[in-house]
């Protein structure tokens, strides 16, 4: 089956030259395969392979060029779809109406792009003075919001969650041990329930979560460092309840990313604001030049394809989508 994938690849993808070689052509190279066709000779040189095989994707080149026996299946496939495409033109298959319509469909798409390339693409030239300006214009795009680490116990059966704060509370039980514990157990889900750390749920931000656990959110962030919140915290979710336990074990504040550190970001950044502008800037002159006009008032959309209104007195149900949603980032970690 691989072999047949890669036969048609090399057919749709490859170099493949139909009717070259004669019986007078010199040929230049090390011919390593031959046949006659129509009278002709036909040839595939070594140099000639190992160039189609080097404008492979990097893993093909791999499966190919680094044994004898991947180079030999390739020499093969060329010498066949080669075959296959005489044969095709034998038939006139250069000369059907579709194929010709889907040449005149690639070619168009490959003079638009070269065309854009020419007008957007190379003249995207930025200095190193434009990205400290770019990032300076848009610094607010480069903070690392306010974060903070907790121990975080989630269960879903309430007792089991409230005999777990007794413990923690009144016992002076460790949550770290107690989360482990559940852990092992299987009982831990959601926020901390990370088998490999379990109770640790990483660096989190306000917007690690959805809004349908903000009472858990708002409160570890307000809590102080080495302090577990007073109470269970309950949240519905997808109908689920899930019942967190937790202590708060580090804060970061925000902090201004410097440039140094997101230029790689900045540039990237940069480079497509650039070339929205010049885009638009060229099809805005073109559009100038050829004095465009659109009748929008001719625009209509075909009745079968109008999209019917809701029913006014069909009740919409808000909260919806909130109650939807599971608690996210279950091993604690940012984005």
């Amino acid at each position: 089956m691989n072999r047949i994938i890669a036969f048609f690849c090399l057919l749709l993808t490859g170099t493949l030259l139909i009717g070259c070689g004669s019986k007078t052509e010199k040929i230049e190279g090390t011919i390593i395969a031959e046949f006659d066709w129509n009278g002709a000779k036909h040839h595939i040189t070594l140099e000639e392979m190992m160039q189609e095989i080097s404008e492979l994707p990097e893993y093909k080149q791999e499966q190919y060029q680094e044994t004898k026996e991947g180079l030999e299946e390739y020499m093969t496939l060329m010498a066949e779809s080669r075959l296959i495409l005489m044969i095709a033109q034998d038939n006139d298959l250069q000369e059907n109406e579709e194929i010709q319509e889907k040449i005149q469909d690639y070619l168009q798409e490959l003079m638009l792009e070269k065309i854009t390339d020419l007008e957007v693409e190379q003249k995207i030239k930025l200095t190193e003075d434009d990205l400290r300006l770019y990032y300076e214009e848009n610094k607010e795009e480069y903070i690392d919001p306010e974060q903070v680490r907790l121990t975080c116990i989630t269960v879903k059966n309430e007792e089991r969650a409230n005999e777990t704060f007794q413990q923690i509370i009144e016992d002076g039980a460790d949550i770290k041990e107690l989360a482990q514990t559940l852990s092992d157990r299987g009982e831990l889900e959601g926020p901390g329930a990370d088998p490999e750390d379990p109770g640790n749920t990483g660096f989190i931000t306000y917007n690690s979560f959805s809004d349908v656990v903000k009472p858990f959110v708002d409160a570890a962030f307000a809590l102080e460092i080495g302090k577990t919140h007073d109470e269970v915290i309950h949240a519905e979710v997808r109908g689920e309840p899930y019942f967190m336990i937790f202590r708060k074990e580090e804060e970061k504040a925000e902090r201004q990313q410097p440039f140094e550190e997101v230029r790689d970001s900045v540039e990237s950044s940069a480079e497509q604001d650039k070339r929205e502008k010049l885009l638009e800037s060229w099809l805005s002159n073109l559009r100038d030049k050829a004095q465009v006009k659109v009748h929008e008032d001719l625009i209509q959309v075909p009745v079968e394809l109008e999209i019917e209104p809701d029913d006014p007195e069909t009740p919409t149900e808000t909260g919806t989508e909130e109650s939807n949603e599971e608690p996210e980032g279950s091993s604690g970690e940012t984005e």
